[in-house]
């Protein structure tokens, strides 16, 4: 014991106990469920079709998804770009601000941050972004302020959505 009554060596058996706890910490969060992401880092970017994603995908972001406090706040984990909301940066296109459309390069940019969020998805209603969309209630997982997209796996919108990552998945 030193002159304070503790005993010598503590500062080793506290550093294994934060250890233990931080690797245990470690292999819950790898074994998340709807994870992907974590499970697989290094699977290939899947590539889904574009148009389809122009067509029926980014309408949905820009209404839902690429609003203010949400993803369409620069500097968020998953920043998107929505034409009445946040806009790319002029020097980021040779492009000109349109008020109605966005920019090819704002497109791309939506197009690449989206189908990150299915690497390495098992299937479509497994993927990360899908998942998030979804109602917890409905078999989807919590995520950010706890806004549902998504009520249920019957909303036309869900199931567009479902068919553009599966095409990416194949």
């Amino acid at each position: 014991m030193d002159s304070n009554g503790r005993t010598t060596g503590g500062h080793f058996r506290t550093t294994q106990i934060w250890a233990c706890r931080v690797t245990a910490l470690v292999a819950v969060v790898l074994t998340l469920p709807g994870c992907p992401s974590i499970a697989d880092p290094y699977a290939p970017m899947p590539m889904p079709d574009y148009n389809q994603f122009v067509s029926d995908v980014q309408p949905l972001v820009g209404r839902s998804c690429g609003v203010a406090g949400c993803h369409g706040t620069r500097g968020e984990s998953l920043t998107l770009y929505a034409v009445d909301y946040l806009r790319a940066p002029q020097e980021f296109s040779n492009t000109p601000l349109d008020e109605k459309h966005l920019t090819d390069a704002e497109l791309s940019w939506n197009f690449d941050a989206l189908r990150a969020r299915i690497r390495g998805a098992a299937s479509a209603e497994s993927s990360e972004l899908v998942l998030k969309c979804l109602d917890p209630a409905a078999g989807g997982i919590r995520h950010g302020t706890g806004v549902v997209v998504f009520s249920d796996r019957n909303d036309p919108a869900y199931k567009k959505l479902v068919t553009w990552v599966s095409g990416g998945l194949k």
